[in-house]
């Protein structure tokens, strides 16, 4: 066998390594059988190699034959990210005067788990993906006008934010009698601290306006993306200043009641946070109006 056929047969081996074991004889005979044609048996060593080189690494030529298998395709990249970003935001924050909080170290090694979860859940996917197509054939989803104001939906959102908003300014009244009047005098009163206007009267605001936009969409019974726009920002907020009175200050004189008061906060202000990224997730997946399409048109 002359020097070219050995330098063929090397970087013939090299390509058949990056290829399942089934498919190895075959691709190797085929290349082979193509390389020798194309070089030829009396072509020097140096121009061998470098004609092998440009046809292509042999990971990239065995690439052209069975695509290499991959943790996470390019086309899941948005959706890992996606679920990268939301499980961090679950992550309990190392705030120390949240009931539900842990420490740096802990939050780090909680995030590396997620992530490593989520590589292997991915990984998953993209091998049944490829192990049995079927799975990731399409099939139509139901189309939903979100814009529709849905009364089944929006009447429960109001009655749940009044009583948010009602429990907040009142919270001796709403929750004694709530508890049937066994909640001791005195056991549910504010802080001084707490009552400053600065520090208690943001979220009182926040809330009074998404139940006044709330109870509008019910009467107009549309959103639009001024009323969506408008909505997601006063869930943030909300959702910012009751984990603010969560980490930060007194809220009640009693101690056990503190304690509830903070694990309320910081779980309302986390749902609060989440059904905003959900909106904002919404309106990144929306299309521009069909009307709107054909004007640009």
């Amino acid at each position: 066998m002359s020097r070219a056929f050995d330098i063929i047969e090397s970087y013939v081996i090299d390509v058949a390594a990056c290829l399942p074991r089934a498919q190895r004889a075959d691709v190797a005979a085929e290349l082979r059988s193509l390389l020798r044609e194309e070089i030829g048996a009396d072509t020097p060593e140096n121009e061998v190699i470098a004609r092998l080189r440009a046809f292509g690494r042999p990971a990239d030529v065995a690439a052209r034959y069975h695509p290499p298998y991959t943790l996470i395709e390019s086309t899941d990249t948005r959706g890992f990210v996606l679920a990268a970003v939301i499980g961090a935001l679950l992550i309990p924050p190392a705030n120390q005067r949240l009931p539900l909080s842990v420490d740096q170290n802990t939050a780090s090694i909680f995030f590396l788990a997620w992530l490593g979860a989520l590589l292997l859940l991915f990984a998953a996917k993209s091998w049944a993906f490829r192990r049995w197509p079927s799975l990731s054939r399409w099939n139509p989803t139901r189309l939903r006008d979100y814009d529709a104001v849905r009364m089944i939906e929006q009447i429960p959102i109001v009655a749940i934010l009044v009583f948010y908003e009602a429990a907040y300014l009142m919270p001796a009244t709403v929750i004694g009698a709530l508890s049937g009047g066994n909640i001791p005098a005195g056991v549910l009163d504010y802080t001084a601290d707490f009552l400053n206007p600065i520090r208690m009267w943001w979220f009182a605001l926040f809330g009074f306006a998404l139940i006044v936009l709330e109870a509008a969409m019910i009467a107009r019974g549309r959103w639009s993306r001024v009323t969506r726009t408008l909505e997601i920002v006063l869930f943030l907020l909300a959702g910012t200043q009751l984990g603010w009175h969560a980490s930060y200050g007194d809220i009640f004189a009693n101690v056990q009641a503190e304690h509830g008061a903070r694990m309320a906060f910081q779980l309302l202000g986390a749902a609060f946070v989440l059904t905003a990224v959900l909106k904002i997730y919404r309106e990144w997946r929306r299309l521009p109006p069909l009307e709107a399409v054909s004007v640009a048109a």
